[in-house]
């Protein structure tokens, strides 16, 4: 999904990432974010408008943990391939997909990712609407 604009935020979600296709890389991944786990954004486009605060280094770690949890029940024993970054090793933005819904990439608009992990400041991807409910797609997009 490629989402239209000039802020900081929406360039480096349209940026350069690499699949995470095997567990071993995952957990290499998931290294790298434990071991410097201060100044990271957790955002869930889904689930409401963008944080404006990083998460604490116990609240990332426990994120860690429960969303490690989450993708090896959704995804394949020897496969990841929900998960993009755009480093392995010193990542500043992970885009986390929800297992269950990536049977239909390709088949028409890309899918939002479930979380998206990054040191930027998020900005909302989705309006959320004065009563909390969501836009059309079509709408998202026309309004970036």
């Amino acid at each position: 999904m490629h989402i239209e604009s000039d802020c900081e935020y929406k360039k480096a979600f349209n940026g350069r990432f690499s699949g995470v296709l095997r567990w071993p890389q995952f957990q290499t991944l998931w290294q790298s974010v434990s071991e410097k786990p201060e100044g990271w954004f957790v955002y869930e486009p889904e689930a409401g408008p963008a944080p404006t605060e990083c998460l604490s280094v116990d609240e990332m770690r426990s994120f860690l943990r429960d969303a490690e949890i989450y993708l090896r029940e959704g995804c394949m024993q020897d496969c990841c391939g929900a998960v993009y970054a755009d480093s392995f090793t010193e990542p500043s933005f992970i885009k986390v997909y929800n297992p269950m819904l990536m049977g239909g990439c390709g088949m028409g608009k890309a899918p939002l990712p479930h979380w998206l992990i990054s040191r930027i400041e998020p900005v909302s991807l989705i309006d959320h609407g004065p009563m909390g409910g969501n836009i059309s797609e079509q709408e998202q997009v026309a309004g970036f």
